[in-house]
């Protein structure tokens, strides 16, 4: 987790003649930040989940086309009845194998997640607050079972009153709302050859939002970009750039992903299309993005070394990227420049 925590520590740089175009954020800590555009609560959580035994981020997954689907799995979601026990989410089926997640004082920092089987799991991040615009703050674990199946759960926006979970096999899941300490939470669990299609939630009145999710090469679905009803959703583009090192953009349906260390292991989400800046760096890589009339960026380290890194287009996006480590990175400051070679937007790396 070491390697996606070191994402979070290069802040977002743009300066250009107009206001900043560029906007990033970068996914941090243990579990899995599958949404954009989040706000967050106030508060400390740690997590447990049904028979965890190694919790990895769904940061550590290098995005692939959806696994073929072997053989029919049982998979089932079921609310809480009347008699459930007090802070239950949802509980249900994979196969054979019972799984079960609740939530404690989910408002207060003694708030974790728990479920048969259960182990501990530290925690310095916070719940994700959900809104219209991201109707349902999906976080995810690793169930750590022999099928390797992972549950993803999260607070609810008040408008949904449910929401219909579609798998590669055609299975569709219904999930209800459970409300604990006035919060309402939804969760669901897949196992790992079964990909998860879409998620759709609905208002009283009809359809609100769709998420199609990012899924990663073990099967881990992430959840970024919510498209509204009859929009439509941006074509999906796989590409590699970097000057001295290879860095990985998926763009598509989910949104912009960039995996720093082109297997899964510095997974960073991009909220909106970059212009000309600095984006985020793990600890051995500093990456950002690079107007149309970007000819060449260089990256000038605090000993006056100087690095050129070339923008490369991936869909509609350029992007470049260059290794520089973690105390090369402090006090290092990034010019980009035109065909002319013309300064035209400038920053600080760190």
């Amino acid at each position: 987790m070491s390697d996606l925590n070191e994402s979070l520590s290069t802040a977002l740089a743009a300066v250009d003649p107009s206001p900043a175009p560029v906007e990033a954020t970068m996914l941090a800590g243990r579990k899995i930040r599958n949404r954009r555009r989040a706000g967050l609560l106030a508060a400390v959580v740690a997590v447990v989940v049904a028979a965890v035994v190694g919790v990895p981020a769904f940061g550590h997954d290098a995005a692939l086309p959806p696994a073929p689907v072997t053989g029919h799995t049982r998979v089932t979601v079921n609310p809480p009845g009347p008699h459930a026990p007090a802070g239950l989410i949802a509980s249900g089926l994979i196969g054979s194998a019972p799984w079960t997640i609740s939530v404690v004082a989910p408002d207060s920092n003694n708030c974790v997640f728990e479920g048969t089987g259960t182990s501990y799991e530290a925690c310095n991040e916070v719940l994700l607050r959900p809104s219209a615009a991201d109707p349902i703050g999906f976080e995810g674990m690793n169930l750590g079972d022999a099928n390797q199946s992972f549950v993803s759960f999260g607070q609810v926006w008040k408008g949904v009153v449910s929401a219909r979970v579609e798998l590669s096999d055609g299975t569709a899941l219904t999930l209800r709302p459970a409300v604990v300490d006035g919060l309402s939470f939804m969760a669901f669990a897949v196992p790992a050859h079964l990909p998860v299609d879409s998620v759709i939630t609905y208002s009283r009145t009809g359809e609100i939002a769709t998420a199609i999710p990012f899924t990663g090469a073990n099967g881990f679905p992430i959840f970024g970009l919510w498209l509204r009803p009859g929009q439509a959703p941006p074509p999906r583009v796989t590409g590699t750039f970097g000057s001295g090192t290879v860095v990985t953009a998926y763009l598509g349906p989910w949104g912009t992903y960039v995996d720093l260390g082109s297997d899964g292991s510095d997974l960073i989400p991009l909220i909106k299309e970059p212009g000309t800046s600095v984006l985020g760096a793990s600890g051995s890589v500093v990456f950002g993005s690079a107007a149309e009339s970007v000819s060449y960026v260089t990256i000038t380290r605090k000993d006056g070394r100087a690095l050129r890194a070339e923008p490369t287009a991936v869909g509609p996006q350029r992007f470049w990227a260059v290794p520089l480590s973690q105390p090369e990175q402090a006090g290092a400051h990034w010019t980009a420049y035109d065909r002319d070679g013309k300064a035209v937007a400038s920053g600080s790396v760190s």
